[in-house]
């Protein structure tokens, strides 16, 4: 029977890392993060329509979107913020629906979902186990700041609008701080995974 692995954390917690090394490790995962950046980087015109539709034109040049000025806009407005926010969702929805079926289909035994919103969304109630990618807030602010584009006050609105550690660590089975070096991060998800696997053998 397959399980299904939900991964989460807040931004900066090491998502990415953690799913590109999964998938080395032959993991079937899929990466919500993943779907958005091709999202951005190879805007369909659907995307591009969709952008303009909802005033947010001044982004787009050239049919290339510029994310740091969209991430600025929709955090000063929170209704441009939840009418793309409904567009990104629907369309990392769909990517993960498909990638669940197929998967479901070959009778894969063990499914990853990285999606940073899990609880917010309320995917929770999709997974088997639910790991959660925790980061001291100070560690958190400062990886983030390196980003291209990324201005304190926007960041701190991000982490603000998004649950409290605690109420995820409450409500996850594993919980891994990540800002311990990645390959003590690696060891302890993988012997966390294994776990799964054996007890389910």
């Amino acid at each position: 029977m397959t399980k299904i692995i939900g991964i989460t954390g807040g931004i900066a917690s090491g998502k990415t890392t953690i799913s590109k090394f999964l998938k080395t490790k032959r993991f079937a995962v899929h990466d919500s993060d993943l779907v958005v950046r091709q999202l951005y980087l190879k805007p369909n015109k659907v995307f591009l329509n969709y952008l303009k539709k909802i005033k947010l034109t001044h982004a787009i040049k050239k049919n290339k979107i510029n994310k740091a000025l969209i991430r600025e806009e929709i955090f000063n407005n929170k209704n441009k913020k939840k009418k793309l926010e409904k567009f990104i969702h629907a369309e990392v929805r769909k990517s993960r629906n498909k990638f669940l079926s197929k998967h479901k289909k070959k009778k894969t035994k063990l499914i990853i979902l990285d999606i940073p919103l899990l609880f917010e969304a309320r995917l929770n109630k999709i997974c088997d186990y639910i790991f959660l990618l925790y980061l001291p807030k100070k560690t958190k602010i400062q990886r983030a700041m390196k980003r291209k584009g990324m201005k304190r006050k926007i960041l701190l609105k991000i982490i603000e609008s998004q649950l409290s550690d605690a109420y995820k660590r409450k409500k996850s089975d594993i919980v891994i701080n990540t800002s311990r070096p990645k390959k003590e991060t690696f060891k302890m998800i993988l012997e966390s995974i294994n776990n799964i696997i054996k007890s389910n053998a």
